[in-house]
């Protein structure tokens, strides 16, 4: 009999609250089972071992979004994983988390023409790790990437290839960040 997990916390969930699901793991000792998430936050995790050998699971996101949940015993993953699952949340609490976030840098106001312009958003205080989106709208299409750089900080880099007046839209779950869209006068 193989490792398998169950429950509706596999599929979906409510931010804010506490989501469960179930892993049997046919009487294989439970030292070997790990759970990660892949997502717009990083939930806290609880483990529940049971008298018939199963681990119950509670997890509590931050934030509503597309999640991706890890179950791998002995570092291989189980059979269905990844699970696909959507986790609701309401405005309020999305509302919440962006005032956390805090956006700066040296090109947040003005850049220059075909250099790459950098600013930095710091959501550690948000606990948020995904879910953040871009757009810049101006004279000339502008080429926006991005960089996770893995400590709760963004890197976000543009290159006009124009001068003139921009706007920089930066949004988490279609709720613009503070400050955002950000105004931005690019010299030639």
């Amino acid at each position: 009999m193989s490792i398998s997990a169950h429950g509706g916390g596999l599929v979906n969930g409510i931010a804010g609250m506490e989501n469960k699901f179930t892993v049997f793991t046919s009487g294989k000792p439970v030292s070997g089972l790990t759970v990660a998430f892949e997502g717009p936050t990083k939930p806290e995790i609880n483990f529940n071992s049971t008298k018939d050998g199963s681990v119950d699971v509670g997890y509590t996101p931050k934030a509503g979004g597309q999640y991706k949940i890890h179950i791998k015993y002995e570092g291989k993953e189980i059979v269905g994983s990844p699970f696909k699952c959507n986790i609701s949340g309401d405005e309020a609490t999305h509302r919440k988390l962006t005032e956390k976030v805090k956006v700066g840098g040296p090109n947040i106001n003005a850049g220059k023409v075909n250099q790459d312009n950098q600013l930095t958003i710091d959501c550690k205080e948000a606990g948020i790790t995904g879910g953040i989106s871009f757009a810049m709208e101006g004279p000339a299409k502008v080429e926006v990437s991005f960089r996770n750089n893995n400590d709760g900080t963004i890197t976000v880099i543009y290159k006009p290839p124009t001068p003139g007046d921009y706007k920089l839209h930066l949004k988490f779950n279609d709720i613009h960040l503070p400050g955002s869209p950000y105004p931005i006068v690019v010299a030639a």
